[in-house]
């Protein structure tokens, strides 16, 4: 199909329309109706957004933790990169130091936060390795359950 000057034109037009009209539906809601940001929530049941670092996964102790998070986005699923820092636990995990490796962190499937009418929560958790992972993983990626309290 050609797209001629005229198509590309009447497109533009209409997207801009349509770009005008949906920005003029959402100035003209109420402040008080704008939803709560969607949170993650630590092992003492409280929500956090944009958190510089998740640990005890699944609130139980771990030996590694995301840390340096830095957000992209933080919508109905959120977006951003930093560390998973793992202990090498050499001579023991009380002596070991944590190693770093870069990941990309996804937290998505947004649920009702249980006891916290009209919040949301992130369930789950991706981390994508970027560069070298720790042995002996042998997946680029890695997803878990986020609990919600």
């Amino acid at each position: 199909m050609r797209f001629t000057r005229t198509r590309v034109l009447l497109t533009a037009g209409l997207l801009a329309v349509a770009g005008a009209a949906s920005a003029t539906v959402v100035a003209a809601s109420p402040a008080s109706a704008a939803p709560s940001p969607v949170v993650t929530v630590d092992c003492a049941g409280h929500g956090q957004v944009r958190p510089a670092r998740l640990d005890s996964f699944g609130c139980m102790p771990s030996q590694q933790l995301l840390a340096g998070l830095r957000w992209t986005s933080w919508r109905s699923s959120a977006f951003g990169h930093g560390y998973l820092e793992v202990n090498n636990c050499t001579p023991t995990c009380a002596q070991g130091r944590f190693v770093r490796f870069p990941v990309l962190t996804v937290l998505w499937r947004a649920r009702p936060w249980p006891r916290h009418q009209g919040r949301m929560y992130f369930s789950r958790l991706t981390w994508i390795y970027t560069g070298k992972r720790p042995q002996p993983h042998d997946r680029a990626a890695l997803t878990m359950t986020l609990p919600a309290s």
